[in-house]
C-alpha cells in the first residue's frame, strides 16, 4: 500500500500541465496595459492584442512557478496552442500506454512488467526536465504518458491481486490521488521551476521499481492463472514476510486454469458478451470520468486565488472525503459500488452546473480577489474535484472486480484507453474558458448527467468479490443486486 501511494505520486505527472503550463501575467515597459482598472479582467487573447506592437515586454509580478510557458515563450497565436499540444502528447501516450501494458501485464506477468515501466517513466520524466525545446519536451512526455498508463493498468491489478478483497477500499481511502497530489503540489512549490520540478517528482518514485526488483513476489493469482501452482505457492509464502496472516491462495491452487497455455488478447475480452458488456459500461464511465476529471483540473490554474492554495486545498479535501468512503463501506453493509458512483456523482453535477450559474448570471469582477462569487467558484471548483475523485474509486473497484485474472490488465487496459481519450480532450475543454469562462463547466455537467444514467442503469455491484473466481462471483452478483432491484442483499462469498 506504501508502494502504491509512491506510484500515484508519479500518476500525479498527468496534472504537471497545470505547473509547466502556467501562464504568467504580463506588461509593457512602455505603457501600462493594466492602468484602466477594467483591464485587471483581461483574457490572454486580449493581453497578446495589446503587447503585439510593445517594444519590451516584461512580467506583470514574479510568478509563483517558472513554467515552460516562460521560458520557451509559448504566449500568444500559434504558440499559445502549442503547450496544449505538450500535454496532448502526454495524455497521448498514457493512451498508448494502456494498450501496450495492458497485453504485457497479462502475457509476462505483473511484477516485471510494471518494474520496466515504472523504470523507463522516471527516467523519461527526468530527462524532460531538461529539455531543450518544446518539441522535444513533447516527446519525452509523451514517453512518461505511458509510464503512467503501466502504473494504472498493471501496477494497481498486480497490488490488487497481493490483497485482500476487504482491503481494496481501505487502499484507495488512505492511500490516494489526494495524498499524492499534496505530495507533487509540494515538491513542486519547493523546487518553483519545472526543469528541477520534472526531475524531484520522479525521482521520489524511484523506491517502486526497486521493490519491484528486489521485495515483492509475483502475483499468486496470476502465476496460478499461467498454470505454474509451484511458483504460486512459493510466491505466496514470500507473502508471509509482510503479514501474520496471509492466505496461501489454496482455494485458487484448487481452480488451476484449464487454459494454461493460451494467450490472451482483446479479442477474448469481446468474445463474452457479459465480459463484453462489462467492458463497454465501464468504458463510457471511465471516458466522462476522465474528461471531467482533467478538464476541471487543467482548468484550476484560470481560477482565481493563490495558484498553490488552489492545489493544496484540492488535494487536502480529496485525500479527506475518501476517508469517508471507506467509514461508509465499512459501517453500511447497503453502501455497494453502485451508490459509491452515482452518488458522488450526483453532488459533483450540482456543484459544476452551480458555478455555471454563477458565471453567466453574476457580474464579474476579477478585480477584486475578496469577491463573494470568485470564491464561491474556487469552493465548488474544489468540492466537486474531490467529488469526481470519488467517483474514479468506483470506477477502478469495479473494473478490476468483473475481469477474469486471465484478461484482467487487458480489461482494465481498454477501459483506460477510453479514459485517455477523454483525456485528451481535456487541454482542449480547458482551452474553451478563453472563449466563455462557464464553458468548461458546461462540458463536465452534460458529460456527467450522461454518465450518470449509463451508470444507474447497467454498473454492477462487485463489493467483495474474489478474484480468483471472477466469473462465479459476478455471476451471484447478478442474481442478487440486479441494478433495476430496489432492495440490494449483502451476498457472502
Amino acid at each position: 500500500m506504501i508502494l502504491w501511494q509512491f506510484a500515484m505520486i508519479f500518476c500525479t505527472q498527468q496534472i504537471f500541465p497545470v505547473f509547466y503550463n502556467y501562464t504568467p501575467k504580463r506588461n509593457c515597459e512602455n505603457f501600462d496595459i493594466y492602468a484602466n482598472e477594467s483591464s485587471c479582467s483581461m483574457s490572454k487573447k486580449d493581453e497578446c492584442k495589446a503587447l503585439k506592437d510593445c517594444e519590451e515586454i516584461r512580467l506583470l509580478k514574479e510568478p509563483p512557478f517558472h513554467s515552460a510557458v516562460e521560458e520557451f515563450d509559448l504566449f500568444c497565436d500559434h504558440k499559445a496552442y502549442y503547450a496544449t499540444v505538450v500535454s496532448t502528447c502526454q495524455f497521448l501516450g498514457v493512451l498508448f500506454g494502456t494498450v501496450i501494458y495492458g497485453h504485457l501485464g497479462d502475457h509476462f506477468g505483473r511484477r516485471m512488467v510494471s518494474f520496466l515501466g515504472i523504470t523507463i517513466g522516471i527516467l523519461f520524466a527526468m530527462a524532460s526536465g531538461l529539455s531543450p525545446s518544446w518539441p522535444v519536451l513533447a516527446v519525452l512526455r509523451f514517453i512518461v504518458g505511458s509510464s503512467i498508463a503501466c502504473v494504472l493498468v498493471v501496477f494497481y491489478t498486480f497490488i490488487c491481486e497481493l490483497i485482500q478483497p476487504n482491503q481494496r477500499v481501505f487502499l484507495r481511502a488512505f492511500f490516494n490521488w489526494g495524498y499524492a497530489r499534496l505530495i507533487f503540489t509540494l515538491i513542486c512549490f519547493i523546487c518553483d521551476h519545472w526543469r528541477s520540478a520534472a526531475i524531484a517528482t520522479a525521482a521520489v518514485v524511484i523506491p517502486v521499481p526497486l521493490a519491484c526488483l528486489f521485495i515483492l513476489p509475483e502475483s499468486p493469482k496470476w502465476l496460478i492463472s499461467k498454470g505454474k501452482p509451484k511458483e504460486a505457492k512459493i510466491a505466496a509464502q514470500k507473502l508471509q514476510k509482510f503479514a501474520n496472516e496471509v492466505t496461501l491462495f489454496t482455494e485458487d491452487l484448487q481452480r488451476e486454469s484449464s487454459n494454461q497455455q493460451h494467450i490472451y488478447t482483446m479479442k477474448d475480452l469481446l468474445s463474452d458478451r457479459k465480459i463484453a458488456k462489462r467492458a463497454a459500461v465501464l468504458g463510457i464511465l471511465w471516458f466522462s470520468t476522465s474528461l471531467s476529471a482533467f478538464g476541471s483540473d487543467l482548468n484550476s490554474r484560470n481560477l482565481a486565488g493563490n495558484f498553490y492554495a488552489n492545489q493544496f486545498v484540492s488535494g487536502a479535501v480529496t485525500a479527506l472525503a475518501k476517508i469517508f468512503i471507506f467509514i461508509f463501506d465499512e459501517k453500511l453493509p447497503t453502501f455497494d459500488r453502485r451508490k459509491l458512483y452515482y452518488i458522488p456523482q450526483i453532488l459533483m453535477i450540482s456543484c459544476y452546473a452551480s458555478i455555471m450559474v454563477l458565471m453567466i448570471f453574476v457580474k464579474e469582477d476579477d478585480c477584486d480577489e475578496d469577491y463573494w462569487a470568485n470564491w464561491g467558484v474556487i469552493i465548488l471548483n474544489i468540492i466537486g474535484v474531490s467529488l469526481i475523485e470519488i467517483t474514479w474509486d468506483a470506477c477502478y473497484l469495479v473494473a478490476v472486480e468483473c475481469f477474469p485474472t486471465e484478461i484482467r490488465t487487458i480489461g482494465i487496459g481498454t477501459c483506460s484507453l477510453l479514459a485517455r481519450c477523454g483525456a485528451l480532450l481535456a487541454p482542449q475543454m480547458a482551452y474553451l474558458s478563453s472563449v466563455a469562462r462557464w464553458a468548461p463547466y458546461g462540458v463536465v455537467v452534460s458529460i456527467g448527467i450522461f454518465s450518470l444514467m449509463i451508470g444507474f442503469f447497467f454498473l454492477p455491484n462487485t463489493k467483495g468479490v474474489d478474484l480468483g473466481n471472477v466469473d462465479a462471483a459476478n455471476d451471484d452478483f447478478e442474481k442478487k443486486n440486479s441494478p433495476h432491484r430496489l432492495k440490494c442483499d449483502s451476498p457472502v462469498l
